[in-house]
């Protein structure tokens, strides 16, 4: 069983971490995605379970790499090689100038608006990248009350993509049964 858990507003963390546990403990697969993990910090998941934010999900798309290395790597590498000695103060100045006013602009005036032009649901698309051979989750749990336009996002961009749309639920609890306290 492969479950994909929206918990975009943090508000149920026991109860995602616990019904995680519990489809990991079943033999499944279980992907959270969450707004901003500095929410998630003070919660343990067990393991096997994979916690990821929509922009994580975004970077890892091939155009939104390559300009991250064209961007952000390359000057970094030619820093690190330059700045050795004498030039070395100069050098990482220089850089932090060059990422504040040259890349981080073009970042934010080119690049993201144009790749939010060119690929406006690929963040749908790279969920699907979490589970093997790209099949998606078998369910949906809609986590928190934040989550749900995200999920009817989801949902309606595989549907358009002719892919299979999972179940949704709001827990997990009517495909693995919940651990008793004993049993823990």
């Amino acid at each position: 069983m492969q479950v994909l858990f929206l918990a975009l507003g943090a508000s149920r963390k026991r109860a995602v971490a616990e019904e995680t546990a519990a489809v990991v403990g079943a033999g499944g697969r279980a992907v959270v995605l969450v707004a901003r993990k500095k929410s998630w910090e003070g919660q343990s998941f067990a393991p096997g379970v994979q916690l990821v934010t929509s922009e994580e999900l975004v970077a890892r798309h091939l155009p939104r790499r390559l300009e991250r290395l064209v961007l952000y790597r390359v000057p970094r590498a030619v820093v690190r090689v330059v700045g050795r000695g004498p030039l070395g103060s100069g050098a990482r100045r220089a850089l932090k100038a060059y990422e504040r006013r040259v890349a981080g602009r073009i970042h934010r005036r080119l690049f993201v608006p144009l790749h939010r032009r060119l690929w406006p649901r690929i963040g749908d698309r790279m969920v699907r990248s979490h589970f093997p051979d790209g099949r998606g989750p078998e369910m949906l749990v809609v986590a928190d009350a934040l989550s749900v336009q995200r999920a009817l996002g989801l949902i309606r961009s595989w549907e358009a993509s002719g892919l299979a749309t999972p179940r949704v639920s709001y827990s997990v609890d009517t495909l693995v049964p919940p651990q008793s306290s004993a049993a823990r």
